[in-house]
């Protein structure tokens, strides 16, 4: 196996596969993937393999929205032509999605977005950290309380076995992971190079690997 996409191994590819388990998606679910930087990607990814048929993946910049397709992603959803529930809303004739995977955005806003583009019944998956402020569920369209929306969010399994599974999905070619990687450098002098690049996320940017 290729040593860079290999390294996707360690946190990219669990966290967003474990997003599509804890949304628990099923064949033929229309599926939303809000965030699409690498877990988010790897969410995407995930949510096609395990049969979603509609596929709206939530981002903006142009590099990670073209891989969201390659990825299996349908339609590109994108936060500044308005109110991403509405514009899901709009696509699904009203009716909302299935499930919802949630890889990015602020706590306080994604979650009512959430909420308002699910269906009664529907599941919602989070594997976004949520550093500050409150999750904000919104009443109505939480159905006061009876609509039967569930929200699941945890950290990702680790073990030898599902990291041989998923190692499994690239040997065989199922699934291919050096779609995320945008900057690959050889040598430990580049660390911080690959850092900063991190820390100010330039529009080209999906994710750095460093070789050494």
């Amino acid at each position: 196996m290729d040593l860079a996409s290999a390294v996707m191994l360690a946190d990219m590819i669990p966290t967003g596969f474990h997003g599509a388990e804890l949304a628990d998606i099923q064949y033929g679910d229309k599926v939303c993937v809000i965030g699409i930087g690498p877990v988010g990607l790897m969410s995407v990814a995930a949510a096609a393999l395990r049969g979603a048929s509609d596929l709206y993946a939530v981002g903006s910049r142009k590099i990670c929205a073209d891989v969201a397709r390659e990825y299996g992603a349908t339609e590109i959803i994108d936060y500044h032509n308005g109110d991403i529930a509405e514009q899901v809303l709009e696509l699904t004739n009203g009716k909302g999605v299935d499930k919802v995977i949630i890889a990015g955005g602020t706590s306080e806003e994604t979650f009512v977005e959430a909420v308002k583009m699910v269906k009664a019944g529907g599941r919602i998956g989070n594997v976004n950290y949520l550093g500050s402020g409150d999750v904000i569920i919104p009443r109505v369209e939480w159905g006061c309380g009876m609509g039967h929306k569930t929200i699941a969010g945890g950290l990702m399994y680790g073990g030898r076995l599902r990291m041989e599974k998923l190692a499994s999905l690239i040997t065989t070619g199922r699934l291919d992971p050096s779609k995320l990687i945008t900057h690959k450098f050889n040598g430990f002098e580049h660390i911080e190079e690959a850092l900063m690049l991190m820390k100010d996320k330039p529009r080209d940017l999906i994710k750095p690997v460093v070789i050494i």
